[in-house]
C-alpha cells in the first residue's frame, strides 16, 4: 500500500466499534505479539485539556533525555500527527508540535501489516481500534523509553485501555460531552472515565468539579492508587494577557507561551504528575521541566494566526471548553465596553454538540457572531446554527449573521474588524484545519 491507499483502508474502517469492549483491541494486539506489554504509559483521560497536558508531558520528558511516543486525536492538519515520537536531539522550535510526525512511508508499512492481521479477525476492528494499534507497535519499534497516551474519548471501554498498569495516570477536567456514549451525568462520565485507573497507577486529577472527585477517589480506593489533586490557589500569575503568561507553581516558575488560566492549570498538573514519576524512578531535573513546558506547542487552543486583527483559532467545542476560552479572553480585555476591542466571533460546531450551551456562553462576550458549516460530515448546516444562536443570542449580540462556508466567514469577520479588534475562530476542532489554512496557505494532507 501507498500512503493514500492506507489512510483510504483506515478512514473507511467504521470510527466505533458497535459493541463496548476491548476484545478486538486485544485479540488483534494478540496477533501482532502483544508491544503494548513492552512499553511504558502515562495515561490521560477527562474531558477537556488532554492534548495540551500530554503534550506539555511529553515536552518535559523529552527535555529530562527520553525518548517519547505521543499518542493523541483528533488530528488538525494531517493524520500523521496523532502518532508522533521525539527526543532532545531531534527538537526543533520550527516543528507544528515540537514531536516528529510518523513518516508516511513507515504509516503506509505498519497499516498494511496491520491490515493483514486484521483480515484474519472474524469482525473487523474500529478506525480507533486499528490506529491504536498502529501507534503502539510504531512506539516499540522506535524504541521509546516512555509514551504519553491520550484517550479517545472514553476509558474504560477505550481502545488504549488495553496497556497494562500505566506509570501515572492524569485526569484532566471532566464535564459533559459526549453523553450519548457515556452518560448523562458528570458522574456517569467520570465513572467511565476513571476505567483507565488501575492497581499500582498513581493518579493525579485536574479536580474542580466533587462529582467527578467523588468518583475519582473511589476508583483509587477500588485499585490502591495514590491519589494527587494540585492546589490551584497556589499558582502565581506574574503576567497574563493575550501574549503568553508568565506565573509560578511547585517552586517553578514558568515563562508560557499559551494563553489561558486553564493552561495554567493543566500545568500544576503536569508538575503534580512528574513528582509521581520521579518516584517511580524516572529521572526528571527542574531545568527539563521548566523547559519542557515553555516549550510546549499545541495548535488549535487558543492560538494565534495574526495580528492587526488579532484572530485566534481554538477548539472550543462543548460549554466547558467554551467557558475556559470567553473567560480567557474577558481576563484579558473588557468585553463589550466602550473603546476596549470587539470580539468577533466565527462559528461552526458539530451537531450532535450542546450548541445551545456553547452559544450562551459565547454570547458573553460576541459583540457579532459568524455562523458557518465546516466541510464534516456531522457539521451542522450554518442555516441551522444562525437560527438558533438568533433565537439565543439576540439580545446579548449586537450582530448575528448566517456566513455560510468558513472562508467566507473568516473573510467576513476580517472585513467588520477594525485592528485593535479580536476575530475568534471557534466550535471545533474540526474546523481548525480550514481555519489555519487560510491564513498559512498550507494545504491540508491526508484528511
Amino acid at each position: 500500500m501507498n500512503i493514500n491507499e492506507a489512510l483510504d483502508y483506515v478512514h473507511g474502517l467504521r470510527w466505533m466499534s458497535k459493541k463496548l469492549g476491548l476484545t478486538k483491541t486485544v485479540d488483534l494486539l494478540n496477533r501482532l505479539g502483544n508491544p503494548e506489554k513492552k512499553l511504558k504509559f502515562v495515561h490521560v483521560g477527562g474531558t477537556n485539556g488532554k492534548g495540551s497536558t500530554s503534550a506539555m508531558l511529553g515536552g518535559i520528558l523529552r527535555s529530562a533525555g527520553y525518548k517519547v511516543g505521543l499518542f493523541t486525536s483528533p488530528f488538525i492538519m494531517r493524520f500523521n500527527e496523532r502518532i508522533m515520537v521525539s527526543t532532545a536531539e531531534d527538537y526543533t522550535r520550527d516543528s507544528l508540535f515540537g514531536f516528529k510526525e510518523i513518516p508516511d512511508e513507515d504509516l503506509a508499512e505498519l497499516v498494511t501489516r496491520v491490515k493483514a492481521a486484521a483480515d484474519e479477525m472474524e469482525e473487523p476492528p474500529s478506525e480507533f481500534e486499528f490506529v491504536t494499534v498502529i501507534g503502539l507497535m510504531y512506539f516499540l519499534e522506535q524504541k521509546c523509553d516512555i509514551v504519553v497516551l491520550e484517550v479517545g474519548m472514553g476509558g474504560e471501554f477505550d481502545a488504549t485501555n488495553v496497556i497494562p498498569a500505566p506509570l501515572a495516570v492524569i485526569m484532566v477536567n471532566i464535564g459533559l460531552d459526549h453523553m450519548q456514549y457515556l452518560g448523562n451525568t458528570v458522574t456517569e462520565i467520570a465513572r467511565t472515565k476513571s476505567g483507565i485507573i488501575k492497581q499500582g497507577s498513581d493518579v493525579v486529577f485536574y479536580g474542580e468539579c466533587q462529582e467527578a472527585e467523588t468518583v475519582i477517589e473511589e476508583k483509587c480506593a477500588e485499585t490502591g492508587s495514590k491519589l494527587v489533586i494540585p492546589d490551584f490557589s497556589k499558582i502565581s500569575v506574574k503576567k497574563a494577557d493575550l501574549g503568553g503568561q508568565v506565573f509560578s507553581y511547585g517552586g517553578y516558575t514558568l515563562n508560557m507561551p499559551m494563553i489561558g488560566a486553564y493552561q495554567r492549570k493543566n500545568a500544576a498538573v503536569v508538575i503534580e504528575a512528574v513528582a509521581l514519576l520521579r518516584k517511580k524512578g524516572l529521572k526528571i531535573t527542574k531545568k527539563a521541566v521548566v523547559a519542557g513546558i515553555e516549550n510546549t506547542k499545541w495548535i488549535a487552543r487558543l492560538e494565534k494566526l495574526a495580528n492587526e486583527p488579532l484572530v485566534f483559532v481554538d477548539g472550543s467545542h462543548n460549554p466547558q471548553g467554551m467557558r475556559a476560552t470567553i473567560d480567557t479572553i474577558k481576563s484579558c480585555i473588557e468585553v463589550k465596553k466602550p473603546g476596549q476591542p470587539r470580539v468577533i466571533c466565527v462559528f461552526g460546531v458539530m451537531a450532535d454538540k450542546d450548541v445551545s450551551g456553547i452559544l450562551s456562553i459565547m454570547s458573553e462576550a460576541a459583540s457579532e457572531i459568524i455562523c458557518v458549516q465546516p466541510v464534516y460530515p456531522r457539521a451542522m448546516k450554518y442555516e441551522e446554527l444562525y437560527r438558533k444562536a438568533v433565537s439565543i443570542c439576540k439580545n446579548e449580540t449586537e450582530s448575528i449573521i448566517p456566513g455560510g462556508n468558513v472562508n467566507d466567514g473568516i473573510i467576513m469577520g476580517l472585513s467588520h474588524a477594525k485592528k485593535n479588534d479580536i476575530v475568534l475562530c471557534l466550535g471545533s476542532l474540526y474546523m481548525a484545519s480550514e481555519v489555519r489554512n487560510f491564513f498559512t496557505s498550507k494545504p491540508k494532507e491526508h484528511n
